[in-house]
């Protein structure tokens, strides 16, 4: 073969080679084009389909920035004032370790605002000391619960609750002598922080006397000493109607749960 037939060949297989890489190219460029179509597609659907609000504009902010749910922040209101309430009033000699302390009930302090657990932890040597010198064991059932008020970072909710105590007998420390159920009411601040609801004060409704937060730190634990407010016995519910009121904001309502847990 000639030179000038080796080149012709050369150049026919440039040419070639060139066309194929100009196809791959179209073709790799049509995949990704369908791919951003199918893309923008799904994207339509997503916000026509869950967006919510009269514009197109609306649909797409409730979609990449939906509104909180406040059935949602309402049952986690009921469920942390619930949970506070009944760990907040109960202690005993099965908390107790070698060490005088009863973590456990220490932990409650994760419940509360930085502010409320100051005054909380201050005071904690009381129910420790108490425990530890009498055996005095406490333990508290919620009966009754309602929000009162609330909005997308605070809330108030009434507790109903009964604390039933018991003392071990002077003849035998495994023979307990049981004391009248006592009832109280209390009324309980809450406040949302990173997601989540804690206590931030809270008032017992019944007694005349300042909140927990705003009182003396010596109030700032249950005093075995003393009973709650609410008379043994006596009918106690939540001061608020056993109506449930939809929408963030609202008081004068409650919400009410019922039934011991």
């Amino acid at each position: 073969m000639t030179a000038d037939g080796k080149a012709d060949d050369q150049k026919a297989e440039g040419t070639t080679g060139a066309a194929r890489a100009a196809r791959t190219r179209w073709a790799v460029l049509a995949a990704l084009v369908g791919l951003c179509v199918a893309g923008l597609t799904v994207s339509a659907l997503v916000v026509f389909g869950n967006g919510a609000g009269s514009s197109l504009g609306d649909r797409v902010s409730s979609v990449f920035d939906p509104p909180e749910d406040p059935t949602r922040d309402r049952e986690e209101v009921l469920a942390a004032a619930r949970t506070f309430v009944q760990r907040f009033n109960t202690y005993g000699p099965d908390q107790l370790e070698d060490s005088g302390q009863m973590p456990e009930y220490r932990a409650v302090g994760e419940l509360m605002t930085a502010k409320f657990r100051a005054a909380f932890e201050e005071n904690l040597a009381i129910a420790e000391k108490a425990v530890a010198e009498t055996g005095i064991d406490r333990a508290a059932t919620v009966y009754g619960i309602g929000i009162s008020a609330i909005d997308s970072d605070s809330a108030t909710v009434l507790v109903g609750a009964e604390v039933r105590s018991s003392y071990p007998s002077g003849e035998d420390d495994e023979e307990r002598v049981d004391f009248e159920p006592q009832r109280f009411r209390y009324e309980v601040t809450l406040v949302k922080i990173s997601g989540s609801w804690v206590v931030d004060d809270l008032d017992d409704v019944d007694d005349g006397l300042p909140s927990f937060a705003s009182s003396t730190s010596q109030d700032a634990v249950p005093d075995p000493g003393q009973s709650p407010s609410g008379a043994p016995g006596q009918d106690v519910t939540p001061d608020a109607p056993a109506t449930e009121e939809s929408g963030a904001g609202q008081s004068g309502g409650a919400d009410e749960e019922g039934g011991e847990q």
